[in-house]
């Protein structure tokens, strides 16, 4: 008996064609995007720390980073964890934010080019790099090619099935009522956006049905409006459940489009006639054209930046008044300023100081919050503790460099054992919350396999987090405040917490061997017992660093200066 083919009617075809071409271009986006943070590396967060400190910077870098890795949202996650750390204050996030709804329009400028064509030959080249060569940067670059590719590829099928849409009667009355009533294109920019969860995918499907000579510019319009509200739904739920500067963040996001959007909304009929114009200027049929509507994202995003640039100031308080800081990690605004290495070394010390008092609470915090994982059943914790270690490894690395840079210059004895002390202390707060972070490994993986914890198991661990509760709060307040009778009851109690750490890893083989501990195949206990040890360690370092004026190196594996 013959296969019969599955006859596919017109209708299911067009609707086969669009819906995978769009999934061939988001795919493709998320591939270029992706590779090419990748490709970046950690060197963002470091160009986003060194290059921000005015918002006018701001602007400049969040326009130049967001065109480069092509997402907006991977922008604004970097700057929420560096406002987030204490890194970079609200108003210079403010000007990286702004600058990030500019770069995300390079996205349309790229998508108007007519390069469909050349597609395949592009994706070829970026498969030839990912699978013909071995150096990981090679196969990155390749996979940014391949997505681009992919892009135009999805683009050019989307393309030919939206012609055909746009040809039937009742497709093409509903293109002309988006243009007869504004608010509508407005509400399905929005809509689309908040689903699709990028404006790049939804301005590119617009672009390709503009193309087809079935829309009005100023329905098109209205939904570009609309696709920048709606973009701002990804900084939303980014945002959601972290903390109050990460909210803001969000909120001037939120604002910047809104406001943008209302403001050219009521000035739509002109907009588009300055849209028209500017197209004429340029050489371009402003009727069917993709550029026409690259140009009209453009100038929306561009225009708002210059009203609101004015107005970074007003914004912050605003944001703060709406969002007040509740029960968070205290943390002063700290700015590292490279003017004071040369002129004034004491008061570039006395500002790294404050940042390694912020670093200090992130790292109290991060006890708290493994806490109250481990014994409150407090399940939002451990987000919060793998924040609290992101923003541990950010201030190691920002005043670190700051603190090389200071050793770099003439300094007296005093100063230069103060630079040395520092980047020791800085390197123990890091490590501690390193100690955490696996903390929480263990605890979780004890959640996960639902393994009960013995009441005496229980009860050691609470007496442990007591004591190292004590010792770090003790430990930074000595080398803050420079108290040596302090620092000598730090190195007292590490000898009782040692002492206590092997007679609870004997108690608890001793239950195993009873058979009343569940844990028999499992070394969580005494995983915990010596990160929770080597915790103890790191705080008593700290007090020695106190105790010994003369400095010298306690960490065997430290890299020198």
């Amino acid at each position: 008996m013959p296969i019969r083919f599955l006859e596919i009617s017109g209708w299911t075809e067009t609707a086969f064609l669009i819906v995978g071409g769009l999934g061939i271009f988001l795919y493709g986006i998320n591939l270029m995007s992706d590779a090419l943070k990748k490709l970046a590396g950690s060197k963002l967060k470091l160009f986003l720390e060194k290059t921000t400190n005015t918002p006018l910077k701001g602007i400049f870098v969040g326009i130049l980073l967001t065109a480069l890795i092509q997402s907006s949202s991977a922008t604004s996650a970097l700057v929420v964890g560096l406002v987030r750390a204490g890194l970079m204050t609200l108003p210079q996030a403010v000007g990286v934010i702004f600058g990030a709804n500019i770069g995300t329009t390079f996205t349309s400028v790229l998508i108007s080019l007519d390069i469909g064509s050349y597609a395949m030959p592009i994706m070829f080249l970026g498969a030839i790099l990912i699978f013909f060569f071995k150096r990981k940067k090679v196969q990155q670059l390749g996979r940014v090619i391949f997505g681009f590719g992919m892009l135009f590829f999805g683009l050019d099928t989307m393309g030919g099935a939206l012609k055909t849409l746009a040809e039937l009667p009742q497709f093409a009355s509903m293109l002309h009522s988006v243009g007869d009533t504004p608010i509508l294109g407005v509400i399905v920019g929005v809509l689309t956006t908040a689903i699709i969860q990028s404006s790049s995918a939804t301005i590119g499907i617009l672009q390709q049905l503009y193309s087809t000579g079935g829309m009005t510019l100023i329905g098109a319009t209205a939904i570009v409006l609309g696709d920048n509200i709606g973009t701002t739904v990804t900084s939303i739920m980014a945002s959601v459940g972290g903390t109050s500067s990460a909210k803001r963040t969000a909120l001037i996001h939120v604002l910047f489009n809104t406001f943008g959007t209302v403001v050219f909304f009521i000035l739509l009929k002109p907009y588009t006639e300055f849209i028209t114009w500017l197209s004429n200027i340029i050489g371009i049929d402003p009727t069917i054209d993709k550029f026409t509507i690259s140009l009209a994202h453009v100038c929306f995003n561009i225009m708002t930046v210059l009203i609101l640039f004015w107005f970074v100031k007003q914004m912050v308080w605003l944001v703060s008044k709406i969002i007040p800081s509740k029960d968070e990690i205290e943390m002063d605004e700290v700015v590292l300023d490279k003017l004071l290495l040369k002129s004034s070394p004491d008061l570039a010390l006395e500002n790294v100081k404050k940042a390694m008092m912020n670093m200090a609470n992130v790292t109290r915090g991060m006890l708290e919050f493994s806490y109250n994982y481990a014994f409150e059943n407090d399940d939002k914790a451990i987000e919060l503790g793998n924040q609290c270690e992101e923003m541990l490894d950010s201030m190691d690395d920002k005043i670190h460099n700051y603190l090389v840079d200071i050793g770099a210059n003439d300094l007296s004895e005093a100063q230069i054992q103060r630079v040395a002390k520092n980047i020791d202390t800085i390197t123990d707060l890091e490590r501690i919350g390193d100690h955490f972070d696996n903390l929480f490994e263990f605890f979780q993986e004890r959640k996960e396999k639902k393994l009960t914890m013995h009441k005496k198991t229980k009860e050691e661990l609470l007496n442990l987090f007591s004591i190292i509760r004590s010792q770090l709060e003790k430990s930074t307040r000595a080398y803050f405040e420079d108290n040596l009778a302090v620092a000598i009851e730090v190195t007292k109690t590490e000898e009782e917490l040692d002492r206590l750490v092997k007679e609870y890893r004997k108690n608890h083989i001793n239950r195993i061997n009873d058979r009343s501990c569940e844990e028999i195949n499992a070394g969580f206990y005494v995983d915990i017992l010596s990160n929770i040890e080597r915790i103890g360690d790191h705080c008593n370092n700290m007090a020695i660093n106190v105790i010994n004026k003369d400095f010298s190196y306690h960490h065997d594996d430290y890299e020198h200066l």
